[in-house]
């Protein structure tokens, strides 16, 4: 066989093949149908036996129908009347004190975990901000603390003996306010570099400042008689103002 007549048979070959692909797919519906002159069986033969078989069929499919109706009947009953009870739990209540604050800031959170790569600009420009703000706050505080100690001022948790009690001053906001300052400080530095290492390490720092100024404050009741009266006073530890901004989100989430 000539190349030519060859390529020529591949072709027809090829065309022949991709023909029965086509025609297999139909051939299939057609097996599916039911022609009642080429039956075989009882049925072609009895045509009244068929007319008979099918009626049963008929009515269960009927029956399974209806059942299925009343189902889908009663499941949007059962809908509604959840939805309208989540709606009479949410009118109940007075406005105000069923800790709505909680609840906003739970969906905003949720927002903006879902959208928040949409608002990397912004949160990169408030971090710059508010990180500066923070950072210029605590070592301001840390300045103003050093200074109104005076020759007080010592490394160690136990205080000098012959130191006296200051109360004046940025004394008069918070009782530690150095340590206050560093905490402020770096939590400013965190967020204004957005580092989650170090916020984690911030947290850290203030767990362990936290503890040492409870250990400080024992020795500061031994040593004067009137640091009970001061610490009643003065009821902040290391961060300014954060006893009042407690009590205020207490009040606004509907809280005691």
């Amino acid at each position: 066989v000539t190349p030519p007549v060859l390529i020529s048979l591949l072709k027809m070959r090829s065309i022949a093949t991709f023909a029965f692909l086509l025609l297999l797919p139909a051939c299939s519906c057609f097996s599916a149908l039911e022609f009642p002159g080429l039956r075989k069986g009882p049925s072609a033969q009895h045509p009244e036996i068929s007319k008979r078989s099918t009626i049963p069929a008929a009515g269960m499919s009927l029956g399974r129908r209806a059942v299925s109706l009343q189902q889908s009947k009663d499941g949007g009953t059962d809908t509604s009347d959840v939805i309208n009870t989540v709606m009479s739990n949410t009118m109940e209540g007075e406005m105000g004190k069923r800790g709505e604050l909680y609840v906003g800031l739970q969906f905003g959170l949720i927002f903006l975990v879902v959208f928040g790569p949409a608002f990397t600009d912004f949160v990169e420009s408030t971090s710059l901000l508010a990180g500066l703000a923070l950072c210029a706050g605590g070592l301001g505080m840390g300045f103003l603390g050093a200074q109104d100690l005076g020759s007080n001022l010592t490394p160690w948790v136990k205080p000098i003996e012959k130191g006296t009690l200051q109360r004046d001053g940025v004394y008069g906001i918070v009782r530690h306010p150095l340590y206050g300052s560093l905490v402020v400080t770096c939590l400013g530095l965190s967020i204004l570099s957005l580092s989650f290492p170090r916020l984690l390490f911030t947290g850290m720092l203030y767990a362990l400042l936290n503890a040492k100024s409870a250990r400080e404050e024992e020795f500061l009741c031994e040593t004067f008689a009137d640091y009970e009266d001061y610490r009643k006073q003065v009821t902040d530890r290391l961060i300014p103002y954060a006893s009042e901004a407690s009590s205020l989100l207490r009040k606004v989430a509907g809280g005691n």
